[in-house]
Protein backbone atom coordinates (compact mmCIF):
# COMPACT_ATOMS: atom_id res chain seq x y z
CA UNK A 1 0.00 0.00 0.00
CA UNK A 2 1.49 3.41 -0.88
CA UNK A 3 2.72 5.37 2.12
CA UNK A 4 0.67 8.39 1.21
CA UNK A 5 -2.57 6.38 1.57
CA UNK A 6 -1.89 5.41 5.18
CA UNK A 7 -3.60 7.93 7.50
CA UNK A 8 -2.76 8.56 11.13
CA UNK A 9 -5.49 6.21 12.46
CA UNK A 10 -3.70 3.39 10.62
CA UNK A 11 -0.55 4.25 12.56
CA UNK A 12 -2.37 4.22 15.88
CA UNK A 13 -3.99 0.84 15.22
CA UNK A 14 -0.51 -0.69 14.88
CA UNK A 15 1.00 0.94 17.94
CA UNK A 16 0.28 -1.93 20.34
CA UNK A 17 1.82 -4.50 18.02
CA UNK A 18 4.92 -2.43 17.57
CA UNK A 19 5.36 -1.66 21.25
CA UNK A 20 5.55 -5.39 21.90
CA UNK A 21 8.75 -5.73 19.91
CA UNK A 22 10.69 -3.02 21.72
CA UNK A 23 13.37 -3.94 24.22
CA UNK A 24 14.48 -7.05 22.31
CA UNK A 25 17.74 -8.79 23.13
CA UNK A 26 20.87 -6.85 22.29
CA UNK A 27 22.82 -7.47 19.13
CA UNK A 28 26.60 -7.39 19.10
CA UNK A 29 28.46 -4.36 17.72
CA UNK A 30 31.45 -4.00 15.47
CA UNK A 31 34.18 -1.40 15.72
CA UNK A 32 34.89 0.69 12.65
CA UNK A 33 37.17 3.41 11.38
CA UNK A 34 36.42 4.33 7.78
CA UNK A 35 33.68 1.90 6.84
CA UNK A 36 35.66 -1.32 6.34
CA UNK A 37 34.31 -4.47 8.03
CA UNK A 38 35.07 -4.16 11.74
CA UNK A 39 36.05 -6.70 14.36
CA UNK A 40 33.32 -7.92 16.74
CA UNK A 41 32.90 -5.93 19.92
CA UNK A 42 31.14 -6.61 23.21
CA UNK A 43 27.33 -7.02 23.04
CA UNK A 44 25.38 -3.78 23.06
CA UNK A 45 23.38 -2.69 26.09
CA UNK A 46 19.70 -1.94 25.77
CA UNK A 47 19.61 -0.04 29.07
CA UNK A 48 21.61 3.08 29.89
CA UNK A 49 20.92 6.54 31.19
CA UNK A 50 18.71 8.55 28.81
CA UNK A 51 20.53 10.95 26.50
CA UNK A 52 19.06 14.16 25.11
CA UNK A 53 20.21 15.42 21.72
CA UNK A 54 19.19 18.45 19.69
CA UNK A 55 17.54 17.33 16.46
CA UNK A 56 16.49 20.03 13.99
CA UNK A 57 16.60 22.60 16.78
CA UNK A 58 14.50 20.59 19.26
CA UNK A 59 15.64 18.42 22.20
CA UNK A 60 14.93 14.71 21.71
CA UNK A 61 15.46 12.20 24.51
CA UNK A 62 16.53 8.63 23.80
CA UNK A 63 15.66 6.48 26.81
CA UNK A 64 17.25 3.27 25.52
CA UNK A 65 19.96 2.01 23.21
CA UNK A 66 18.25 0.99 19.95
CA UNK A 67 18.51 -2.69 19.05
CA UNK A 68 16.49 -2.88 15.81
CA UNK A 69 17.33 -0.02 13.44
CA UNK A 70 16.21 0.92 9.93
CA UNK A 71 18.09 3.38 7.72
CA UNK A 72 16.75 5.10 4.60
CA UNK A 73 19.12 6.75 2.12
CA UNK A 74 22.40 5.43 0.74
CA UNK A 75 24.55 8.06 2.49
CA UNK A 76 22.63 7.50 5.73
CA UNK A 77 23.20 3.75 5.50
CA UNK A 78 26.90 4.37 4.84
CA UNK A 79 27.10 6.45 8.03
CA UNK A 80 25.60 3.59 9.97
CA UNK A 81 28.01 1.04 8.49
CA UNK A 82 31.03 3.30 8.99
CA UNK A 83 30.21 3.25 12.70
CA UNK A 84 30.14 -0.56 12.71
CA UNK A 85 26.43 -0.73 13.52
CA UNK A 86 25.48 -3.25 10.84
CA UNK A 87 24.35 -5.88 13.36
CA UNK A 88 21.72 -3.45 14.65
CA UNK A 89 20.13 -3.15 11.19
CA UNK A 90 16.85 -4.95 10.54
CA UNK A 91 16.31 -3.19 7.23
CA UNK A 92 17.39 -0.40 4.92
CA UNK A 93 15.83 1.55 2.06
CA UNK A 94 16.57 4.16 -0.56
CA UNK A 95 19.40 2.13 -2.09
CA UNK A 96 18.79 1.00 -5.65
CA UNK A 97 21.78 -1.33 -5.76
CA UNK A 98 24.09 -2.55 -2.98
CA UNK A 99 26.94 -2.22 -5.49
CA UNK A 100 26.57 1.55 -5.12
CA UNK A 101 28.19 1.17 -1.69
CA UNK A 102 31.97 1.09 -1.25
CA UNK A 103 33.17 -2.44 -1.90
CA UNK A 104 34.17 -3.05 1.72
CA UNK A 105 30.65 -2.19 2.87
CA UNK A 106 28.70 -4.34 0.43
CA UNK A 107 29.01 -7.65 2.37
CA UNK A 108 27.76 -5.93 5.52
CA UNK A 109 24.24 -5.73 4.06
CA UNK A 110 24.20 -9.31 2.73
CA UNK A 111 21.76 -10.52 5.39
CA UNK A 112 19.85 -7.25 5.90
CA UNK A 113 16.43 -6.93 4.18
CA UNK A 114 15.98 -4.24 1.54
CA UNK A 115 12.70 -2.66 2.66
CA UNK A 116 12.29 -0.32 -0.28
CA UNK A 117 14.45 0.95 -3.09
CA UNK A 118 12.21 3.97 -3.54
CA UNK A 119 10.20 5.86 -0.90
CA UNK A 120 9.90 4.70 2.69
CA UNK A 121 6.89 2.39 2.99
CA UNK A 122 5.08 2.33 6.34
CA UNK A 123 3.58 -1.14 6.08
CA UNK A 124 6.97 -2.66 5.21
CA UNK A 125 8.59 -0.63 7.96
CA UNK A 126 6.12 -1.93 10.54
CA UNK A 127 6.76 -5.51 9.47
CA UNK A 128 10.48 -5.02 10.20
CA UNK A 129 9.56 -4.20 13.84
CA UNK A 130 12.14 -1.43 14.33
CA UNK A 131 12.75 0.57 17.49
CA UNK A 132 14.77 3.24 15.66
CA UNK A 133 14.70 4.88 12.20
CA UNK A 134 17.48 7.07 10.78
CA UNK A 135 16.60 9.17 7.74
CA UNK A 136 16.17 12.77 6.66
CA UNK A 137 13.56 15.15 5.33
CA UNK A 138 13.16 14.49 1.58
CA UNK A 139 15.18 11.29 2.02
CA UNK A 140 12.51 9.16 3.71
CA UNK A 141 10.64 11.52 6.05
CA UNK A 142 7.85 13.48 4.38
CA UNK A 143 4.97 15.48 5.82
CA UNK A 144 1.70 13.59 5.57
CA UNK A 145 3.54 10.29 5.25
CA UNK A 146 6.24 8.99 7.61
CA UNK A 147 7.61 11.58 10.03
CA UNK A 148 9.50 11.48 13.34
CA UNK A 149 6.23 12.49 15.00
CA UNK A 150 4.20 9.64 13.51
CA UNK A 151 6.93 7.17 14.46
CA UNK A 152 6.96 8.52 18.01
CA UNK A 153 3.26 7.68 18.32
CA UNK A 154 4.23 4.08 17.56
CA UNK A 155 6.96 4.07 20.19
CA UNK A 156 9.73 4.21 17.58
CA UNK A 157 12.67 6.54 18.11
CA UNK A 158 14.20 8.35 15.13
CA UNK A 159 17.05 10.63 14.18
CA UNK A 160 16.98 13.25 11.41
CA UNK A 161 19.97 14.01 9.18
CA UNK A 162 21.16 17.50 10.13
CA UNK A 163 21.57 18.83 6.57
CA UNK A 164 17.94 17.99 5.81
CA UNK A 165 16.64 20.11 8.72
CA UNK A 166 16.64 23.15 6.41
CA UNK A 167 13.33 21.79 5.07
CA UNK A 168 11.77 22.26 8.51
CA UNK A 169 13.70 25.00 10.35
CA UNK A 170 15.84 28.00 9.42
CA UNK A 171 19.60 27.47 9.41
CA UNK A 172 22.53 29.85 9.02
CA UNK A 173 24.67 27.61 6.83
CA UNK A 174 25.61 24.03 5.95
CA UNK A 175 28.92 22.64 7.16
CA UNK A 176 30.95 19.45 7.14
CA UNK A 177 30.52 19.70 10.91
CA UNK A 178 26.90 18.68 10.24
CA UNK A 179 28.15 15.26 9.10
CA UNK A 180 30.55 15.01 12.03
CA UNK A 181 27.78 16.02 14.44
CA UNK A 182 25.46 13.32 13.07
CA UNK A 183 28.15 10.66 13.54
CA UNK A 184 28.83 11.81 17.10
CA UNK A 185 25.11 11.91 17.92
CA UNK A 186 24.69 8.36 16.62
CA UNK A 187 27.60 7.40 18.84
CA UNK A 188 25.75 8.76 21.87
CA UNK A 189 22.43 7.19 20.91
CA UNK A 190 23.97 3.74 20.33
CA UNK A 191 26.39 3.95 23.25
CA UNK A 192 29.50 3.78 21.04
CA UNK A 193 30.86 7.25 21.70
CA UNK A 194 34.52 6.22 21.67
CA UNK A 195 34.17 4.64 18.24
CA UNK A 196 32.30 7.61 16.79
CA UNK A 197 34.80 10.08 18.24
CA UNK A 198 37.73 8.17 16.71
CA UNK A 199 36.09 8.23 13.27
CA UNK A 200 35.26 11.94 13.47
CA UNK A 201 38.70 12.89 14.79
CA UNK A 202 40.35 11.11 11.87
CA UNK A 203 38.12 12.92 9.38
CA UNK A 204 38.62 16.30 11.02
CA UNK A 205 42.39 15.78 10.91
CA UNK A 206 42.25 14.98 7.18
CA UNK A 207 40.05 18.02 6.53
CA UNK A 208 42.54 20.19 8.42
CA UNK A 209 45.37 18.92 6.22
CA UNK A 210 43.41 19.97 3.15
CA UNK A 211 42.61 23.37 4.68
CA UNK A 212 46.25 23.95 5.59
CA UNK A 213 47.37 23.08 2.06
CA UNK A 214 44.95 25.67 0.66
CA UNK A 215 46.07 28.47 2.95
CA UNK A 216 46.54 31.84 1.27
CA UNK A 217 44.44 31.16 -1.83
CA UNK A 218 43.96 34.25 -3.97
CA UNK A 219 41.43 32.79 -6.40
CA UNK A 220 38.47 30.46 -5.88
CA UNK A 221 37.31 28.69 -9.06
CA UNK A 222 33.58 28.85 -9.79
CA UNK A 223 31.85 25.46 -9.54
CA UNK A 224 28.49 24.28 -10.90
CA UNK A 225 26.98 21.12 -9.42
CA UNK A 226 25.00 19.14 -11.99
CA UNK A 227 22.77 16.47 -10.50
CA UNK A 228 20.27 15.77 -13.27
CA UNK A 229 17.83 17.31 -15.72
CA UNK A 230 17.86 18.37 -19.35
CA UNK A 231 15.34 21.18 -19.82
CA UNK A 232 15.90 22.33 -16.22
CA UNK A 233 19.08 21.39 -14.29
CA UNK A 234 18.86 20.10 -10.73
CA UNK A 235 21.70 21.65 -8.74
CA UNK A 236 22.59 22.79 -5.21
CA UNK A 237 22.06 26.07 -3.39
CA UNK A 238 23.74 27.29 -0.23
CA UNK A 239 22.17 24.73 2.13
CA UNK A 240 23.17 21.48 0.40
CA UNK A 241 26.31 19.60 1.43
CA UNK A 242 28.19 20.34 -1.85
CA UNK A 243 28.19 24.01 -0.78
CA UNK A 244 30.33 23.15 2.25
CA UNK A 245 32.47 20.73 0.26
CA UNK A 246 33.19 23.27 -2.50
CA UNK A 247 34.14 25.89 0.09
CA UNK A 248 36.45 23.43 1.87
CA UNK A 249 38.05 22.55 -1.48
CA UNK A 250 38.87 26.20 -2.20
CA UNK A 251 36.09 26.85 -4.68
CA UNK A 252 32.90 28.89 -4.97
CA UNK A 253 29.45 27.45 -5.71
CA UNK A 254 27.92 29.52 -8.52
CA UNK A 255 24.51 29.22 -6.81
CA UNK A 256 25.65 30.02 -3.26
CA UNK A 257 23.28 33.01 -3.21
CA UNK A 258 20.19 30.81 -3.45
CA UNK A 259 18.54 29.95 -0.13
CA UNK A 260 17.82 26.32 -0.88
CA UNK A 261 19.46 22.90 -0.75
CA UNK A 262 18.91 20.62 -3.77
CA UNK A 263 16.89 22.67 -6.22
CA UNK A 264 15.97 23.37 -9.84
CA UNK A 265 18.03 26.04 -11.58
CA UNK A 266 18.14 27.22 -15.17
CA UNK A 267 20.68 27.04 -17.97
CA UNK A 268 20.62 30.81 -18.54
CA UNK A 269 22.11 31.41 -15.08
CA UNK A 270 24.69 28.67 -15.59
CA UNK A 271 25.82 30.42 -18.77
CA UNK A 272 25.82 33.86 -17.14
CA UNK A 273 27.81 32.66 -14.09
CA UNK A 274 30.27 30.81 -16.33
CA UNK A 275 31.64 28.07 -14.03
CA UNK A 276 35.29 27.03 -14.24
CA UNK A 277 34.45 23.49 -13.14
CA UNK A 278 31.39 21.22 -13.16
CA UNK A 279 30.77 18.56 -10.51
CA UNK A 280 28.71 15.75 -12.02
CA UNK A 281 26.73 13.84 -9.38
CA UNK A 282 26.46 10.14 -10.18
CA UNK A 283 23.00 8.91 -9.26
CA UNK A 284 22.57 6.51 -12.20
CA UNK A 285 20.10 8.84 -13.93
CA UNK A 286 21.67 8.69 -16.51
CA UNK A 287 25.25 7.43 -16.27
CA UNK A 288 27.99 9.97 -15.49
CA UNK A 289 29.35 9.73 -19.03
CA UNK A 290 25.81 10.26 -20.35
CA UNK A 291 25.58 13.49 -18.35
CA UNK A 292 29.01 14.57 -19.52
CA UNK A 293 28.14 13.97 -23.17
CA UNK A 294 24.84 15.81 -22.71
CA UNK A 295 26.65 18.87 -21.32
CA UNK A 296 29.28 18.80 -24.06
CA UNK A 297 26.61 18.48 -26.73
CA UNK A 298 24.37 21.30 -25.50
CA UNK A 299 25.06 24.15 -27.98
CA UNK A 300 24.19 27.03 -25.65
CA UNK A 301 26.82 25.84 -23.13
CA UNK A 302 29.65 25.74 -25.67
CA UNK A 303 31.26 28.98 -24.43
CA UNK A 304 31.09 28.11 -20.73
CA UNK A 305 34.67 27.77 -19.51
CA UNK A 306 34.14 24.38 -17.83
CA UNK A 307 32.69 23.01 -21.07
CA UNK A 308 35.40 24.48 -23.30
CA UNK A 309 38.15 23.06 -21.12
CA UNK A 310 36.21 19.90 -20.19
CA UNK A 311 36.77 20.49 -16.48
CA UNK A 312 34.64 17.83 -14.80
CA UNK A 313 34.78 16.17 -11.39
CA UNK A 314 32.66 13.10 -10.67
CA UNK A 315 31.03 12.53 -7.28
CA UNK A 316 28.87 9.63 -6.19
CA UNK A 317 25.52 10.72 -4.79
CA UNK A 318 26.59 9.39 -1.38
CA UNK A 319 29.71 11.58 -1.56
CA UNK A 320 27.71 14.69 -2.42
CA UNK A 321 25.28 14.12 0.47
CA UNK A 322 26.24 13.96 4.16
CA UNK A 323 28.20 10.80 4.89
CA UNK A 324 31.55 9.25 5.75
CA UNK A 325 33.00 9.88 2.27
CA UNK A 326 32.58 13.67 2.25
CA UNK A 327 36.14 14.47 3.28
CA UNK A 328 37.72 12.11 0.72
CA UNK A 329 35.59 13.79 -1.96
CA UNK A 330 36.72 17.22 -0.75
CA UNK A 331 40.35 16.20 -1.27
CA UNK A 332 39.60 14.93 -4.76
CA UNK A 333 37.80 18.17 -5.65
CA UNK A 334 40.52 20.32 -4.06
CA UNK A 335 43.16 18.49 -6.11
CA UNK A 336 41.21 19.18 -9.31
CA UNK A 337 40.78 22.88 -8.47
CA UNK A 338 44.25 23.40 -7.00
CA UNK A 339 46.58 20.60 -8.17
CA UNK A 340 49.71 22.45 -7.05
CA UNK A 341 48.53 22.76 -3.46
CA UNK A 342 46.59 19.54 -2.81
CA UNK A 343 47.77 16.03 -3.63
CA UNK A 344 45.47 13.30 -4.90
CA UNK A 345 43.63 11.08 -2.38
Amino acid sequence: MPVGLLPLPFLKRHAVALMAVLGLAACSEHSSSTGAPAAPAAPGRSVRAPVTIEVCGHPVTYARVPQRAVTHGINITEMFLALGLQERLVGYGGLRDVKRLPQAMQPLLASVPDLSNQGMNLETLINAQPDFVFSGWAYGFRQGQITPGSLRELGIDSYVLSESCIRQVARERVSLEDTFNDLLNLGRIFDIEERATALVNAQRAELQRITDALGGLKEKPRVFVFDSGTDIPVTTGRYAMPQAMIEAAGGSNIFDDLNSSWMSGNWEDVIARNPDWIVIVDNDRPTPDGKRQFLLGKPELSQVKAIREQNFVLMDFSEATPGPRNVDAVRRLAHALHPQQVTQP
